[in-house]
């Protein structure tokens, strides 16, 4: 009996049934619940996610619900769908980050169900996938690139997953015929919601468009340059449809100008270093070695899947007889050469854009992580193989007892690892009593000053607006990287007029602040920070 007779020559069929998609998404939640719950800062395990950016997240979206509009009235770089997903965070949970918890949970149930459909592209068997993607969860989430929870590549990464998924599928299943415009349309707003959450990370989908358009032309030949130019044209008409709300809320606000000087000018040509492309070159390898160091699970995982996929191409390369063939391919995946030039475009894209300013922070490179997948292709593709082949039996189907042990040891073991590899775990043990920031929340309370006015200097958003539930008085309500000398004397003129009640300085004592005395000041020292925060009060007359 040939190897593979029990494979479902009709795979695609079960991802439209309707027992498998329920099956799917309460994996899938149950997965993302199990990985975020332990390694996200943000979950009811951690006192609190002291993170300074998912701080100035959590108020531009707080305050962007209570009447404010970004970048016109408070100033930050990221994009208006991630505030929109913090200040519904925020009508949750106002002083604390179990709204945004929630958010995270949600996005992780994505990735993860997206995880599932690319593996079962690749897979023959109905459990072995649902098996295989709580370790491929675990080895995204548990890097170090994860960081503490609540960062804009977190919440871009479900759109980077379903991109990957339709580019897989269309060049595994459908091509060398022409990709249909709903899907091209579909990639279009993928794209358009990651450019409005954080733009560095549309290099996949201008690789993922440019697949697509050389594709369809290699594919299908010369007739096919106008569909591929018409879908072009659809899919900036996908990206288009994802502006339509920001266009009517700015436009409203009278601040398309701004959402275009803050969002798209700074961060392009303020933001990023001026070198050469040489230097870019030689900087981007440098970072990704970096990377790569810091989160040696994850980029392991990936190159081992990169090296799978390399050694079956070339096996798919090469003439074999019918029954070499089938032994060959008990444990190496059929592969086209299109599949793999797919693959490597998206990921070299998605570094190159990422990197391409020269600038690089511990969660950068976090949607690069979405080609761990891959490493769990291979091992699920091997397993099928060589049970298939030894035993000469199929897997079990999801509803048998066996399916279900399966996928419970599965999620079992993903949580238990993820407890003794997540580097954010040590924090459980920090209670509310040892952190500085709800000691000085209290005494900020306790004044007695109703809506009390703060000021944050020589930092990001350290969270006292957070606890206390206040609202910035200034523009610049943090300490920004750009411009300093323009962000500290805006917030400087605050002070010598009186206007802050309290002054929150991060590391350093606050200058020029004679009207205020010191009240408060704690060294801060956990696994994995040391920081000296200072608080100021203004001085009754």
């Amino acid at each position: 009996m040939d190897v593979f007779s029990y494979i479902n020559l009709n795979k695609y069929d079960r991802l439209d049934d309707r027992s498998d998609r329920f099956t799917a998404w309460i994996v899938g939640f149950v997965t993302a619940f199990v990985v975020i719950t332990i390694c996200s800062k943000s979950s009811f395990l951690y006192a609190f996610n002291l993170w300074d950016d998912a701080n100035s997240y959590f108020t531009m979206g707080k305050c962007m619900f209570r009447g404010y509009v970004p970048y016109k009235n408070l100033f930050d770089q990221k994009g208006i769908f991630l505030y929109t997903i913090y200040g519904l965070a925020s009508l949750i949970s106002s002083t604390t980050f179990f709204g945004v918890y929630i958010f995270e949970v949600i996005a992780a149930t994505f990735v993860c169900v997206g995880l599932l459909r690319i593996i079962q592209l690749y897979l023959r068997s109905d459990v072995v996938p649902y098996f295989m993607m709580p370790f491929t969860a675990l080895s995204i989430y548990t890097a170090k690139c994860f960081y503490w929870g609540g960062s804009a590549e977190e919440f871009l990464f479900p759109f980077i997953v379903w991109g990957l998924y339709l580019s897989l599928r269309h060049f595994r299943d459908t091509y060398p015929d022409t990709m249909p415009y709903r899907t091209v349309l579909l990639g279009g707003v993928l794209a358009g919601c990651v450019f409005h959450i954080k733009f560095n990370s549309l290099g996949f989908f201008f690789a993922w468009m440019a697949m697509v358009f050389f594709g369809d032309i290699i594919g299908s030949g010369v007739r096919a340059l106008k569909k591929a130019i018409i879908s072009c044209f659809v899919f900036l008409l996908g990206m288009v449809i994802t502006f339509i709300p920001g266009i009517v809320y700015f436009g409203v606000n009278s601040a398309i100008d701004d959402w275009y000087r803050v969002y798209i000018y700074k961060n392009v040509f303020e933001y990023s270093k001026s070198m050469t492309i040489g230097q870019r070159l030689y900087k981007i390898w440098d970072i990704m070695t970096d990377h790569f160091f810091d989160n040696k699970f994850v980029y392991l995982t990936i190159f081992a899947g990169a090296l799978y996929f390399t050694v079956a191409l070339i096996s798919s390369l090469v003439h074999e007889d019918r029954y070499k063939l089938v032994k060959r391919d008990i444990v190496l995946l059929p592969l086209k050469i299109i599949e793999y030039v797919n693959i490597a475009v998206l990921m070299l894209f998605l570094i190159l854009v990422i990197f391409i300013g020269g600038v690089s922070i511990t969660y950068y490179p976090f949607p690069i992580n979405a080609f761990a997948v891959f490493c769990s292709v291979a091992v699920g593709y091997v397993i099928e193989g060589l049970y298939k082949h030894l035993s000469r039996e199929e897997f079990g189907d999801l509803a048998s007892t066996f399916g279900f042990v399966l996928i419970f040891l599965a999620l079992l073991i993903t949580g238990a690892s993820a407890y003794f590899i997540s580097p954010n775990v040590p924090a459980m043990k920090l209670k509310k009593d040892d952190i500085w920031l709800f000691k000085f929340r209290d005494y900020v309370l306790e004044s007695g000053i109703e809506n009390p006015g703060i000021m944050n200097e020589y930092g990001f958003d350290a969270g006292l607006y957070t606890v206390t539930n206040t609202m910035p008085i200034c523009y610049y309500y943090q300490t920004q990287t750009l411009n300093i000398e323009e962000v500290i004397e805006w917030q400087k003129s605050y002070t010598r007029n009186g206007q802050a009640d309290f002054v929150l300085s991060v590391d350093r004592p606050a200058e020029a602040v004679d009207d205020y005395e010191l009240v408060l000041q704690e060294d801060f020292v956990t696994h994995d920070t040391n920081t000296t925060y200072f608080l100021y009060q203004k001085k009754s007359e």
